[in-house]
């Protein structure tokens, strides 16, 4: 079993330096193999921008094998390539944005099954806010203002 890491927000603003190292190290070290998923950050198009936020401020940490999958919607998540990535890696980590799209897209997914199977594995799985909040088994959905339930897409 892996570990789950939860932050609040602002992932790459400096204040969870600390708990990232923490994380970095229990996925093995800086050579471990770190992925990013930004597809809470594509409805609005910051999807790039904000998974090369994510490789920086690894790298700035010490990583040296960070990747920002091309996991942006219900399409990439089921690719073959971006599963198998997602299964190597020992540290997932999970952008903010829009909650409910995250949760529709890796819902049902080969991507979440090598998600789980990473931490069944020993994995790191972290989010940080929308990507915090799809790896609890309800989040609210700010868009529809309401409670939205993750059914299978809670590693808990």
């Amino acid at each position: 079993m892996g570990f789950i890491l939860l932050e609040g927000g602002a992932e790459f603003g400096g204040k969870m330096a600390l708990p990232d190292h923490r994380a970095l190290a229990l996925s093995g070290g800086p050579d471990a193999r770190l992925s990013i998923i930004p597809a809470a950050a594509a409805p609005d198009n910051n999807h790039l921008q904000a998974g090369q936020r994510g490789v920086r401020w690894f790298q700035n940490l010490g990583a040296t094998h960070v990747t920002a999958l091309p996991l942006i919607d219900q399409a990439s998540a089921n690719e073959k390539d971006v599963a198998e990535a997602l299964a190597r890696s020992r540290f997932i980590y999970m952008l903010g944005g829009f909650p409910h799209h995250l949760a529709q897209t890796l819902m049902g997914s080969i991507s979440w099954q090598a998600i789980l199977a990473a931490y069944q594995d020993g994995a790191v799985v972290a989010g940080s806010s929308a990507g915090a909040m799809v790896l609890c088994g309800y989040y609210y959905d700010p868009a529809a203002k309401k409670v939205e339930s993750t059914h299978s897409c809670s590693p808990c």
